[in-house]
């Protein structure tokens, strides 16, 4: 089981971003900005979420210090999850994350890694 500060970490920059996702197989990306509280919760119940998938990788921007993120993956609104699987997004989610679809779509991918 991962530790708690393990399971999300922040990215700063494209170059980083896009490492993470062309290096891990399943990666699960939290774009956001600083000033929104919901963004926060969300990013807080994610992590809790990935504790139970030690497969995924949980990463997360803020909108202000990677401003190219917004355009590179269409993310408009904050918070916008995104999976990557195999280093193409797979499932994406804006602004109301439905916790119980995610886990869902989680687990299905976690099971694809595993075939």
């Amino acid at each position: 089981m991962k530790r708690k500060e393990d399971v999300m970490q922040q990215m700063k920059s494209m170059d980083a971003i896009q490492k993470v996702i062309e290096g891990e197989k399943l990666v699960l990306f939290v774009v956001k900005t600083g000033q929104c509280g919901v963004c926060e919760s969300v990013q807080a119940k994610v992590s809790v979420m990935l504790e139970s998938y030690s497969e995924v990788t949980g990463i997360y921007a803020y909108m202000e210090d990677a401003p190219e993120v917004a355009s590179a993956y269409l993310a408009f609104s904050a918070p916008t999850l995104l999976l990557f699987f195999e280093g193409k997004e797979v499932y994406r989610i804006a602004r109301f994350v439905r916790f119980d679809e995610l886990d869902h779509v989680l687990s299905q991918y976690v099971e694809a890694l595993k075939e």
